[in-house]
């Protein structure tokens, strides 16, 4: 019964993709997405490389009937595309995705992509909201002020 819980899925599926298994991940995944949904296992099939990335691409979209407003899931669904080589699909995935969730790890996805497509000036503006993102982390210091040109 613990091999089916998503906890212990994802931390094997990790291992298993640090080893170089990723296909063997991709397949544990998606045979477990297929019993129950669970967006943590979602997220994580997004970052993997199976055997047939249209495979996972189909699969993803599938999910995506159930769950049209899963942030996490269109994250996943713009790395597939990424995989595939659908570079204006990938692109619509994570501006949809940010349009439900503003994320740090979907704006340097987005980024990345802008820049590789010629898109500097928007995709600047996506790294530095990513980092804005994760500044709302941080713990609240004293910092110097800014420097005066």
């Amino acid at each position: 019964a613990h091999r089916q819980e998503p906890e212990l899925l994802a931390v094997y599926a990790e291992r298993l993709r640090v080893l170089g298994a990723e296909p063997e991940a991709e397949e544990l995944l998606h045979a477990a997405l297929k019993r129950s949904y669970d967006g943590r296992l979602v997220r994580l099939y997004g970052l993997l490389r199976g055997r047939d990335p249209a495979r996972q691409l189909q699969a993803a979209e599938g999910w995506l009937k159930q769950h049209p407003s899963d942030a996490g899931l269109l994250l996943t669904l713009g790395r597939l595309c990424l995989q595939c080589q659908l570079w204006g699909k990938a692109k619509e995935y994570f501006e949809t995705s940010l349009v439900f969730q503003r994320h740090p790890e979907t704006c340097a996805e987005l980024a990345r992509l802008l820049a590789r497509l010629g898109e500097t000036e928007q995709s600047n503006r996506l790294f530095q909201e990513g980092l804005g993102l994760l500044d709302q982390r941080l713990n609240s210091l004293p910092l110097p002020a800014p420097a005066v040109s």
